[in-house]
């Protein structure tokens, strides 16, 4: 077999129930050239049996006796990998048939971009997939700076990047981030190189109680929190910025019972703050990320603090109304629950 042009990077743990499905839509790829590493991060239930029943010589096999980590099975993975470019998968997510095809091209004809997403399809636990508004991910080097500051702008099992800038000059992952390894190294990445995002869906994402997206807690914001700040005093050009700031944000994207209640003043005026600062310079995709996630925070708000939930999505809908009318039905009926 000649070299790969890339290597699907898939770690997985007791994935027993969707690994078969993750695999075979790497295999099912309109591009063929490619080699599939499979790090195995200690699992105790059949995953490895269904690993083993694929009989491709384009899959490698790491097996790790116990688990390491997400971000400790991804750097080896990241060390056995042999081609210029990695693709990251999930062992629970579903490559659409052109993905890799899709994101070999545009890198191709874009050689300066050194890390390249796409957007994805949500799946839920029983496979219905859906679209829902809060997903779209910025496309352009400057929009995803922006959405950076308060949310991590590549959906994991999208990208495809660059083996030696991410592994040799940046080192992979940190093992420190027990969750949101990602979310610092695309932050870290994006602050040297150019980033980019296709707007074709490309990926079905899964939603499920054993997902890593799904179990994120009280110290996941730590954790983002951490990765905020610091993209905040680097996307705003501020040496300083408030303590606050950074945690207010970083709990907007994790799961709600893990989060205290929402103050809807102090995000109004915390968005306020970092959009005000980009305002001179901002694109219509920045426009477009801020008026999204003000329709979003808006949603969140309505069944608790109407007052403010209104005058947050009127700002939204001011700004960019196509990226506020998306969130619409999400929030009337948040509004109707809250008036009940």
């Amino acid at each position: 077999m000649s070299a790969p042009a890339v290597t699907v990077l898939m770690p997985v743990r007791n994935g027993e129930r969707f690994v078969r499905a993750a695999i075979a839509s790497i295999l099912a790829q309109t591009w063929t050239g490619f080699e599939l590493v499979i790090v195995d991060d200690g699992s105790t239930d059949g995953t490895a049996g269904v690993i083993a029943s694929f009989a491709d010589t384009r899959i490698r096999v790491i097996r790790n006796q116990s688990s390491e980590g997400l971000a400790r099975a991804l750097n080896r993975g990241l060390a056995a990998a042999q081609a210029p470019l990695v693709a990251r998968h999930d062992g629970d997510d579903v490559a659409h048939p052109e993905r890799l095809e899709t994101q070999l091209a545009f890198l191709r004809a874009n050689p300066e971009v050194v890390l390249l997403g796409a957007q994805v399809r949500v799946l839920d636990e029983r496979g219905r997939a859906s679209n829902p508004p809060g997903w779209r991910r910025a496309l352009t080097h400057d929009g995803i700076r922006f959405q950076s500051t308060f949310d991590n702008p590549f959906i994991h099992s999208s990208v495809v990047f660059r083996r030696d800038i991410i592994r040799d000059d940046l080192g992979g992952y940190d093992p420190a981030f027990t969750s949101g390894e990602d979310f610092d190294l695309w932050s870290r990445v994006a602050a040297r190189y150019e980033v980019r995002n296709l707007p074709q869906r490309l990926v079905d994402f899964r939603m499920h109680p054993a997902s890593m997206a799904a179990q994120f807690a009280g110290d996941h914001i730590a954790r983002s929190s951490a990765v905020i700040e610091r993209n905040l005093r680097d996307v705003l050009a501020m040496p300083e910025v408030p303590r606050r700031w950074s945690y207010v944000l970083a709990s907007l994207h994790v799961d709600p019972r893990a989060r205290e209640p929402l103050d809807g003043r102090e995000l109004l005026d915390v968005l306020g703050s970092i959009y005000e600062r980009r305002h001179a310079e901002a694109n219509p995709e920045v426009r477009q990320i801020f008026a999204a996630k003000l329709a979003s925070i808006a949603s969140l708000l309505a069944s608790t603090d109407r007052r403010v939930a209104l005058r947050v999505f009127s700002r939204a809908w001011r700004l960019d109304i196509r990226s506020a009318a998306v969130f619409a039905t999400r929030f009337v009926a948040h509004l109707v629950a809250g008036a009940r």
